[in-house]
């Protein structure tokens, strides 16, 4: 199970938190500042390392970091696969991944989330079929 998905940038402040257990908000906090600080201090692009009950899984784009925490029974490379993949639609929605971009569309990017992973459990890939809900929206906006 994906215990939690963070999109933070370099300096280590959250941009996207999204927590699938319902931890208690002192929990919350300081789970997003070690989880932070821990991928920030590995110089590598990508990684997986162990992390108090869970496991870590991150990804460094540019100047954002995607991570993840995940159980022992999820696929960590599967999980570091779905962070690709996250950045990859995000990139075919918005044309590029900045910093600005996610925070402008956060409310999308929520959705695109919603979209891959329910109640911590990845349930779609398919990129044209995660942003069909949003094409829509869009051309109902029109």
């Amino acid at each position: 199970m994906i215990k939690f998905i963070f999109l933070f940038n370099k300096i280590g402040k959250p941009r996207i938190v999204r927590f699938y257990d319902n931890p208690l908000e002192s929990q919350r906090i300081t789970v997003q500042k070690e989880v932070s600080n821990v991928c920030l201090a590995h110089s590598k692009q990508e990684g997986i390392l162990d992390y108090k009950d869970y496991t870590l899984v991150y990804r460094h784009y540019g100047n954002l970091v995607f991570a993840a925490g995940i159980t022992e029974d999820e696929n960590e490379l599967a999980v570091l696969e779905l962070l690709h993949n996250l950045v990859e639609t995000l990139m075919k929605y918005l044309n590029k991944v900045s910093e600005a971009d996610i925070i402008l569309n956060m409310d999308k990017v929520h959705m695109i989330l919603d979209e891959m992973i329910i109640e911590g459990y990845i349930s779609e890939t398919n990129q044209s079929r995660i942003l069909a809900p949003l094409q829509l929206l869009d051309t109902v906006r029109k």
